[in-house]
């Protein structure tokens, strides 16, 4: 029987491996959080074999790798909002479990449409602009078009003729 590292925390095993050909085990744990540190002793292991199972001993503190970005979307991709008026434009990072999901949102055309840091546009003049979203981490982007329209003002109600009244 081949030696089996196990992998424990607490009573548990959370995870086994048989030692290969060079003395060598790699095990994989799942449920560990993303950019975490871990403390010495949260885990440890021991081998066991056909003449039993060794000493636990602790793991030596390590921290578990952030999760990088690998894209974002803007919605909606094209939008039209009157001038002095509001609307929203939402971002989605991928993946979902990104350990840093911040973003940034820019307007190429300050004087068409502003967009605030939780990516409310809002509309300055007539014209068309780019809004672009852009995550902190891996500088990844997407691009919504926007529309600003000119409020219509509605005629004035021409006023109302007085009949000739004569006596």
């Amino acid at each position: 029987m081949a030696d089996t590292l196990k992998v424990y925390k607490g009573d548990d095993v959370v995870g086994t491996a048989e030692r290969g050909e060079d003395g060598k085990a790699k095990v994989t744990v799942d449920g560990l959080d993303a950019n975490t540190d871990y403390a010495t002793g949260t885990y440890q292991v021991s081998f066991s074999n056909e003449n039993g199972e060794s000493e636990k001993v602790d793991v030596p503190s390590f921290k578990t790798k952030p999760i990088a970005v690998t894209g974002v979307t803007i919605a909606p991709k094209t939008a039209s909002v009157d001038v002095d008026a509001t609307t929203k434009l939402n971002s989605t990072v991928a993946p979902s479990t990104a350990t840093n999901k911040s973003v940034s949102y820019t307007s190429s055309d300050e004087a068409v449409a502003t967009v605030s840091s939780n990516g409310t546009v809002t509309g300055v003049a007539k014209g068309e602009t780019s809004i672009s979203v852009t995550t902190q981490d891996g500088n990844k982007s997407d691009t919504a078009t926007v529309t600003v329209k000119a409020v219509e003002e509605p005629e004035p109600e021409p006023e109302p003729e007085e009949p000739d009244t004569e006596e």
